[in-house]
């Protein structure tokens, strides 16, 4: 199941940076900046490392729990928890990017 959880965030991943390229690189032929200059493309990059790290340690903590070491359960289960919402917040973000960015292309000048 980890390979599976592990691929899955890895492929939503793979489509937010992917549509984060797109959006940047149509922003920056539209106004002339630099790679360098987009503050957008640098925050969705830190929320999704945000998601990982949450992710990172959620598993952490599992295994600490699985090999007896000294846990909460509840410890466990809250990270567990967190690493789910920020995961499924982060879908729901591409999601509605994915969306703008197909009605941005639809609209004909």
């Amino acid at each position: 199941m980890d390979v599976q959880t592990n691929s899955l965030f890895q492929r939503h991943t793979d489509h937010v940076w992917q549509a984060m390229q797109r959006v940047s690189q149509h922003n920056r032929a539209s106004t002339g900046e630099t790679e360098n200059q987009n503050p957008f493309a640098k925050l969705l990059t830190q929320g999704i490392q945000q998601v990982n790290d949450a992710e990172l340690e959620s598993n952490e903590k599992v295994e600490q729990l699985l090999s007896g070491e000294d846990i909460n359960q509840a410890e466990v289960f809250t990270s567990m928890q967190k690493a789910d919402m920020s995961f499924r917040l982060l879908v729901q973000i591409r999601n509605k990017l994915l969306q703008a960015f197909e009605e941005l292309n639809g609209i004909r000048v």
